[in-house]
């Protein structure tokens, strides 16, 4: 009998083992798939948030271009004397007179952007601007400085501008621009 063997049945000890570990493995995986879902949801934010910027980029962009464009027309011939910029005129709705906008209370920032009050460049809507006269011939900053009690050069006059535009992206971001333009005054004496 010194080589029989006794046969034993698996002790509770080691079917516990077993189970444990098999515990121990589900809560390692649904620690990864947790990981996993909050990696997919943070980068779809990212993507949201870069595209958002395309879009504030894109408006910002327009508004500039309509500000540029403003800037042009007022430069060119004699654009900066028209009479619209004496007496309002419904004709040409986006060129205002000293104190219009104020006076009819209506502010760039907040009034609706529309053909009744601004102009579209090249007739894109998503790209807008109205002038506002500001002062009419002023003396250029720093043009009166005096050396020695005399005038150092004559003061050049300029009528003064308020150009105000709007650029809207695809998805509807908004973004205003304000400027102040300067045109040298000839009309001035």
């Amino acid at each position: 009998m010194a080589n029989m063997k006794l046969r034993t049945s698996p002790s509770p000890i080691g079917r516990q083992r077993g189970a444990s570990s098999m515990f121990i493995t589900v809560i390692l995986v649904l620690v990864v798939m947790l990981l996993a879902v909050t990696a997919a949801v943070l980068s779809n934010t990212q993507f949201k948030l870069a595209g958002n910027l395309q879009f504030e980029n894109q408006a910002f962009n327009l508004g500039e271009g309509a500000v540029a464009t403003a800037e042009n027309w007022l430069a060119t011939g004699t654009h900066a004397t028209d009479q619209e910029f004496e007496n309002y005129d419904a004709t040409k709705p986006h060129l205002y007179p000293r104190y219009h906008l104020a006076n009819n209370s209506l502010d760039p920032m907040t009034m609706t952007w529309s053909d009744s009050n601004s102009l579209a460049v090249g007739g894109n809507d998503s790209q807008r601007y109205l002038i506002e006269k500001y002062g009419n011939c002023n003396t250029m900053p720093g043009e009166s400085v005096t050396f020695g009690g005399t005038l150092s050069t004559t003061p050049q006059k300029v009528d003064v501008f308020r150009i105000s535009a709007r650029g809207a992206s695809a998805k509807g971001t908004v973004k205003f621009h304000q400027t102040i333009y300067a045109v040298k005054a000839d009309h001035c004496k």
